[in-house]
This record gives structure tokens, C-alpha cells and sequence, in this order.
């Protein structure tokens, strides 16, 4: 049986949908756990640099020779954004003042800084706040430093790390999108982790054969993540992440990965034997907004193709890559309405839902969200208590 909406959701769920302040505390919170930035295909070349979201915190990532680094995008002098576009190339220079950051975020050249500042530019001590980074496969995750010692990425994927990495390697340029909801981000990733819905917002696409027939597909947990597998066989996580990570996997069926707090990764049946990845990650704005950013690329698997669909893939690949987005644009626009309908009510949620046994996973991510802001709340805690002996109260 699965959970029900009592068990797996806080009383007060729906706090942060409506409440600017439950909201912020929410993503202060989520800024110490690994979350999704960026791919390393926009990182390639030394000085290579990209501009993300973390918990609503502007950052950047850039590259340094073999190594990337992670700063918060606001200058340590005036606090003026430093990188101002999405992505591009060059030394880490603000445009307020020309403050000049090394490699480690230390400001190496001011101007004029004797002179203003009676010192010179290292001498000041003034840096960039920096942020963690880590890859898996071309993914790049980060998140802010915490006092104490936390898991790795590698650990905080568990069983998905292998799997992720593969899904997330693409043979050809991939197509992206991005679209803006009029939602909080978590109803976003509850309707991504609802089978139930289907037929009545998607009947011509993935509700056009009736409902899902929950004894024929599973529902599997790793760590605070979840998976959705078309498949009824026992122990098909633990062999699909082995095959993953030996190099012998092939795609076969969908299959959809729920990582924590706002990643989505999916192999998925795009035509006949031919398969793509989809990677879409929620990014939260303000209480009632969010941007879907969105990436398909074929997938990078053999498959079972008969010998004349081996000899064409090289051709039909590119007409599949235009066509898809407009599928995916096409369901996604209609999750997305459902979305921000219920945004319109959500100051009229005063319980949990009912979780049918299709919602399961919805379930499973209110249990892992819980315990990830409690984490967060901890690290605050530790951080206050370290500069004025006083912990912060939560809100959850």
C-alpha cells in the first residue's frame, strides 16, 4: 500500500506555496545540499564559465585549467553581479569597478586599492564566497560550504550515481528549452512524480492507452531519491546501475529518476527501438513561480535495432532532435497548467492529499524534502552557534 498523504506530507505542506518567508527559510535550507547547475558541455575550455541558480542564489561555474570552481555571482566590494549572461568565456572581472578575482575567488586587483584602501589588493583579504562542486557523467551539481563534514555526491546518488552518469552523456548536440511556470517548484515535481494523472491531462500522448497498470511497473527508492521503472522485474535498479557502470546497459524501456531536491532524468521511447534522454530540472523563483529548464539528446546506448535502423541512425537522429521539443513543449505546458491551477488554491490547502497508489513517489519525496531542509536547518544551526553561540529556529 502506499504511504498516505498523512504520513508522508507536514501538516503544514503547503506553508511555503503562499508564505515569502517559509519560502526563503525553505531555500536557505536547500542551498547546502547537492543540487543540479549546469552541464560540463558549457565548461570545456579553460576560462569557460556558466551562470546557474542555488536555492534562488545566483552563482557561477567556471573552469580553471582541470579544475571547476564555484563562486556566488556578487562582487565582495559592492555586491554587483559578476557574471551578468548566461554563459561565456574570460577572467572573473566585476563591471561596477573592475575588482579582478584568482582562481580561488581572492580579489588579486583592485584599482587604485593603495590609495583607496590604504593596502594593497591581497592584502585586503577580500574574496568571493565560494560554493562546492562536483560531476557526475556531464552533470554538474553544487552546493554552499557547511561547518561540518557531509556526504559526497557520488554517496548522496548512491545506486543513481552510475545510471545518471550514463543517461546524462550525449553523441549529439542536444536540444534545449526553458519555460516558465506560475507555480512553486514543488508542485512541479509532484505532478513529474504522478502516474496517476495521465489520461485526463495527457489522453492523446501518455494517457491515450488507459492507466498504468501499477503491477506492471516498479517503484524503487535509493538514499532520498526515487525511480519509476517499466518493468516488474526484481532488482532491476541494482542491475541497471551495474550496467551502467561497466558500460554494458541498453535501452530497453522508459525509465525516470527523481533526484533530490528539484532533478529529473529519463531514458525514454522516442520512436520504435530509438531512445532519448531527457534531463529537467525545477528551478525555484519565488514562492509561486519556477522555470522548467529542459535538455533532450538521444540516447547514447546501443539498441536492439534491426541492421537497416543501425545504418539510418546517423540520419533519423537529427529529424527525431527537431521534432521531440515540441512534444516535450506539448506535455509539459499541460503539466504545467495543472500547476498553476493549483498554485491559484494553494492558500486553500489546510491538510494532506490522498495519494493513490499511482502517487507513491510523491509521497516518498515530501518524506526525503522533509528530512533534506531539516539537514539544512542543522548546518544553519551549526553556522550560527559558531559566530554567536545562538541556533536558528525552524519552521518544519
Amino acid at each position: 500500500m502506499p504511504l498516505r498523504g498523512d504520513s508522508a506530507f507536514a501538516p503544514d505542506w503547503a506553508r511555503t506555496l503562499v508564505d515569502p518567508q517559509a519560502f526563503a527559510h525553505e531555500q536557505r535550507c536547500l542551498s547546502y545540499a547537492w543540487t543540479f547547475l549546469g552541464f560540463t558541455d558549457d565548461v570545456e575550455k579553460d576560462g569557460d564559465w556558466f551562470r546557474a541558480s542555488l536555492a534562488t542564489r545566483s552563482v557561477f561555474v567556471q573552469r580553471f585549467g582541470a579544475a571547476l570552481k564555484g563562486f556566488e555571482n556578487v562582487c565582495a566590494h559592492r555586491f554587483f553581479p559578476l557574471r551578468t549572461k548566461d554563459k561565456g568565456n574570460g577572467p572573473i572581472v566585476c563591471g561596477f569597478h573592475h575588482w579582478r578575482y584568482d582562481h580561488d575567488g581572492a580579489a588579486i586587483g583592485i584599482p587604485k586599492c593603495q590609495e583607496n584602501f590604504g593596502t594593497v589588493s591581497r592584502a585586503l583579504g577580500s574574496r568571493l564566497n565560494p560554493i562546492e562542486i562536483a560531476t557526475c557523467g556531464t552533470l554538474v551539481f553544487g552546493r554552499f560550504p557547511a561547518p561540518v563534514k557531509r556526504e559526497s555526491l557520488a554517496e548522496f546518488l548512491g545506486p543513481g550515481f552510475p545510471i545518471v552518469a550514463a543517461l546524462s552523456r550525449s553523441r549529439s548536440t542536444p536540444r534545449t528549452l526553458s519555460m516558465p511556470v506560475a507555480a512553486n517548484w514543488r508542485l512541479n515535481l509532484h505532478v513529474s512524480l504522478d502516474d496517476y494523472h495521465t489520461v485526463a491531462l495527457h489522453p492523446t500522448t501518455f494517457g491515450k492507452s488507459g492507466h498504468v497498470r501499477r503491477e506492471d511497473i516498479s517503484y524503487v527508492r535509493f538514499g532520498l531519491h526515487s525511480a519509476f521503472l517499466n518493468t516488474s522485474t526484481p532488482d532491476a535498479l541494482a542491475e541497471m546501475s551495474a550496467a551502467c557502470a561497466d558500460g554494458s546497459f541498453r535501452a530497453t524501456q522508459y525509465c525516470i529518476f527523481q533526484i533530490l531536491p528539484n532533478l529529473i532524468v529519463a531514458l525514454f521511447r522516442s520512436d520504435g527501438a530509438f531512445f532519448h534522454c531527457y534531463v529537467q530540472q525545477s528551478v525555484p523563483v519565488a514562492h509561486d513561480r519556477s522555470v522548467q529548464r529542459i535538455r533532450v539528446h538521444p540516447a547514447p546506448f546501443q539498441a536492439d535495432h534491426a541492421w537497416p535502423a543501425r545504418l539510418i541512425r546517423p540520419l533519423s537522429d537529427p529529424i527525431r532532435n527537431r521534432l521531440l521539443p515540441h512534444y516535450v513543449r506539448r506535455v509539459g505546458r499541460e503539466d504545467n497548467e495543472a500547476c498553476e491551477r493549483l498554485q491559484a488554491v494553494a492558500h486553500q490547502i489546510e491538510r494532506p492529499p490522498y495519494l493513490a497508489a499511482l502517487e507513491e513517489r510523491i509521497g516518498w519525496f515530501e518524506q526525503s524534502y522533509r528530512l533534506l531542509v531539516a539537514t539544512g536547518e542543522d548546518v544553519l544551526g551549526s553556522s550560527r552557534e559558531r559566530t554567536d553561540g545562538r541556533s536558528e529556529a525552524g519552521i518544519f
